[in-house]
């Protein structure tokens, strides 16, 4: 087991088509950007058919229904004990990218290898992740390699859009694949830079609808202007959030890289013309929350904050440095606040799990004690919570740059992946 190495042409060759299919994987739908994870799942399936036919392992494609194009993959290699240890959130959907808008350097649908660096949207995030899986596992395969503890594998589609439901991941726990999984550890593989990653974030998408007054720019007295009532509003609810939920006592021992934080990060406004004061804007954002708190307490505290100054702006009253409220004539503007699809809840793993400890040992034995260090991040992951919940020992690594995810010029060290080749086949003996 521990003889074996990334086959690099192979992995770099199905890299090479994942990224190449990119576009259509791309998953946006409020852009039009509906991903066809059949793309990617097709070929691991063509990878695995021989090794399927031979009786090795067994393969299962689960896609809700009207959603076909858009399925999950279940490998099993059965083991000959009692164990069972879980590969599970590497996944076929990637974050958009626009090479003009977002200055790409290279193409960001065409794998680049230079200098031992992989570029492309998706070599990390989680493309990447996949074609080692899946070379991993032929090679097992290849080699006839009986492992001890049950191996299942889940690629899932949809990781990359929370608000939509009863795909991907969602459609594979309600159909009950992941249910012998209770035993064994549950390594989530979709991080990056090792770790392991023992903690993430909850994660909630908001939006505030404005509406003010609009009007020429010259006559400002009769007019609410809808922008820069947005930004204030914006503004003071990031202060309160920051007071609300400050940096928590127990994120240091889980070694969060960042705090809590609520932050408009859009702005749609339908004016293009510089004289005319805009009377509608939406403004939307998210939350970022450690494990720590509650992530309906937040979603429901920041709404009864906005409303409180839409209190104050009925009255023509708003806090210091805001914008005009209220036209000469009385007419406020409104703020609403509203969740803008489904939540995902952050999660701090056992760090007293033997699944850790297994992670931690295998890294050490290939990167040494100075390439393990165990962090958190309020980065998200769907239903990790809810399946700690459930009784699974929840553990998180991944293999590139996290600098990079959903970033322009996406990147990971080719070194990377060698090694993380090298942590399976050191831990799967781990879970005899």
């Amino acid at each position: 087991m521990k003889q074996l190495k990334l086959n690099e042409e192979r992995f770099l060759r199905l890299l090479s088509d994942f990224v190449g299919n990119g576009e259509r994987l791309q998953n946006c739908p409020p852009a039009g950007l509906i991903p066809e994870e059949a793309l990617v799942a097709d070929e691991v399936s063509a990878q695995l058919r021989p090794h399927v036919e031979s009786g090795y392992l067994r393969l299962e494609s689960l896609q809700a229904p009207g959603h076909e194009r858009r399925p999950s993959l279940v490998i099993t290699v059965p083991g000959s004990g009692p164990r069972t240890v879980g590969f599970v959130g590497a996944h076929f959907d990637v974050v958009p990218a626009n090479k003009t808008q977002e200055g790409w350097e290279r193409e960001p649908f065409e794998l680049t290898v230079e200098d031992g660096v992989l570029y492309g949207r998706g070599v990390t995030d989680c493309l990447g992740h996949v074609a080692l899986l899946t070379d991993w596992v032929v090679q097992l395969a290849e080699n006839n390699i009986q492992p001890e503890a049950t191996i299942k594998i889940v690629f899932i589609a949809n990781e990359e859009e929370a608000p939509q439901p009863d795909i991907g991941l969602d459609y594979v726990v309600s159909e009950g694949a992941l249910d012998g999984l209770v035993d064994g550890p549950l390594y989530w593989l979709d991080s990056a830079d090792f770790g392991p990653t023992v903690g993430t974030g909850g994660m909630a998408m908001w939006q505030l609808e404005v509406q003010g007054v609009s009007g020429h720019s010259g006559f400002a007295h009769n007019c609410v202007n809808a922008l820069e009532l947005g930004a204030a509003t914006s503004l003071a609810l990031s202060a309160w959030f920051a007071d609300r939920f400050p940096p928590h006592a127990d994120e240091p021992k889980w070694g969060f890289l960042s705090s809590s934080t609520l932050k408009a990060t859009t702005i749609v406004a339908d004016n293009t013309k510089v004289t005319k004061i805009p009377g509608a804007v939406t403004l939307g954002g998210d939350i970022r929350l450690t494990p720590f708190y509650d992530v309906k307490d937040a979603l429901a505290e920041a709404a009864a904050f906005v409303e409180r100054l839409n209190d104050g702006f009925a009255k023509g009253e708003a806090p210091v440095g805001f914008p005009s409220v209220q036209t000469a004539d009385g007419e406020a503007g409104v703020v609403r606040f509203s969740a803008n699809g489904r939540f995902m809840e952050g999660i701090a793993c056992d760090l007293d799990s033997t699944g850790l400890a297994s992670l931690k040992a295998a890294m050490t034995d290939v990167v040494g004690e100075g390439g393990v260090s165990q962090f958190s991040m309020t980065g998200s992951l769907p239903l990790v919570r809810d399946l700690q919940r459930r009784g699974f020992d929840v553990q998180i690594t991944g293999f590139g740059n996290s600098r990079y995810y959903h970033a322009p010029n996406e990147q990971a060290s080719l070194d990377h992946f060698r090694q993380g080749f090298q942590i399976l086949c050191e831990l799967l003996p781990r879970m005899a």
